[in-house]
C-alpha cells in the first residue's frame, strides 16, 4: 500500500475517533466523567491491569501454537518480546506498520514461511478470540434476562444452550475447511482464548468494582463483550471512541448508569494501553532485526 494511503487511512481513523468521542463526551458531559473516573480505586486498577497483562500473555502462547503449526518454532521470551511489540504498534504506531503486519513480515523472513502461511494464522488466532466472545457474550445475556422476569426468560436461556455450541463447532468446520494445519493445535487454543476472554472480564469486573458499582454488573460485563466485537471494526483507531459509543448507547437500552459504563469504558482502555506501553521497549531494542 502506498505511503500516502497509508497516511490517509491513519488520518480517517483518527478523526473518526475523536468524531465519536467528541460525541460521547458532549452527551455526558466532562466533568461528570471525570468526577466518575478519579471515584477508582487505585488498587482495583492495578489488579485489572494485572489481569489483563496475564490475558495477553495467554494469547501470545495462543498464538504460538498456531505458529507452530505451520512450522515455525521460536523460544516462549522470543515469541513474547515479538508479541509486545506488535501490541505497541497496533496502538501507538498505526501509520506505520501494523503489528500483524510487522509479525508476518519478520516472521516470514527469519523463518522463511510464505507470508500467507503466516497470515492464515493470524486470521485464525483472531478469529478463536472472537469466538470465545462471542460464546461469553451468549452467556451473558441469558445472566442479565435472568433478573428481570420476562416471559420470554427461557427461550433466551435455551438458544444459548444451542447456541454457544454452535459457535464452536462453527469454528471447528471453518479450521478445517480453510486452516487445516492449525487443527493440531485446535483444543489448546480454544481453552486459551476462553482463559484470556475470562481474564479480561474479570479485569472489568474489577474496575466496576473499583468505581463502587455493585448493581446490575451483568449489563456492564454484556456491553464490555459487545465493545470487545464492535472495536474490532477497522473505521477508528485500535477501536477508540467505538468502545465508547458502543457503552453510552447500550447503557440506555440495557439501563444501567451512562457514565459508569463509559468511565468503565476508559478505564478498561487505559490498562490495555500501559500493557502495550511495555512493547515501546522492543521497538527500540526488536527481538529480530528488520530484514532489509
Amino acid at each position: 500500500m502506498p505511503k500516502d494511503s497509508k497516511a490517509l487511512k491513519t488520518v480517517l481513523k483518527v478523526t473518526v475517533s475523536l468524531l465519536l468521542l467528541y460525541f460521547v463526551f458532549s452527551k455526558l458531559g466532562t466533568r461528570e466523567l471525570w468526577n466518575t473516573l478519579k471515584q477508582v480505586s487505585t488498587l482495583h486498577f492495578i489488579c485489572a491491569f494485572l489481569l489483563v497483562l496475564a490475558s495477553k500473555a495467554i494469547a501470545h502462547l495462543r498464538l504460538l501454537h498456531y505458529l507452530n503449526t505451520i512450522g515455525i518454532k521460536m523460544a516462549r521470551l522470543t515469541h513474547w518480546k515479538l508479541y509486545l511489540q506488535g501490541m505497541f504498534y497496533n496502538l501507538f504506531l498505526p501509520g506505520g506498520i501494523g503489528g500483524d503486519a510487522y509479525k508476518a513480515y519478520i516472521l516470514s523472513k527469519q523463518f522463511n514461511v510464505k507470508t500467507k502461511k503466516i497470515i492464515g494464522a493470524l486470521v485464525v488466532d483472531r478469529l478463536s478470540g472472537m469466538m470465545a466472545l462471542g460464546t461469553y457474550t451468549l452467556i451473558l445475556v441469558s445472566a442479565y434476562l435472568s433478573h428481570y422476569p420476562i416471559e420470554y426468560l427461557p427461550e433466551a436461556l435455551v438458544y444459548t444452550g444451542l447456541l454457544s455450541p454452535l459457535i464452536l463447532a462453527g469454528f471447528y468446520a471453518f479450521n478445517r475447511l480453510w486452516f487445516k494445519a492449525t487443527l493440531k493445535a485446535f483444543k489448546t487454543t480454544t481453552l486459551f482464548s476462553f482463559a484470556l476472554q475470562g481474564l479480561q472480564i474479570l479485569a472489568t469486573y474489577l474496575l466496576l468494582n473499583g468505581l463502587g458499582e455493585s448493581h446490575k454488573i451483568w449489563g456492564y460485563l454484556l456491553l464490555f463483550t459487545l465493545s470487545s466485537v464492535v472495536s474490532v471494526l477497522p473505521i477508528s483507531l485500535g477501536g477508540i471512541g467505538l468502545r465508547e459509543l458502543t457503552f453510552f448507547y447500550g447503557a440506555e437500552w440495557l439501563f444501567i448508569d451512562a457514565e459508569t459504563a463509559v468511565a468503565l469504558s476508559l478505564l478498561f482502555f487505559s490498562t490495555n494501553a500501559l500493557v502495550s506501553l511495555l512493547g515501546l521497549r522492543y521497538h527500540l531494542q526488536p527481538p529480530f532485526q528488520r530484514a532489509s
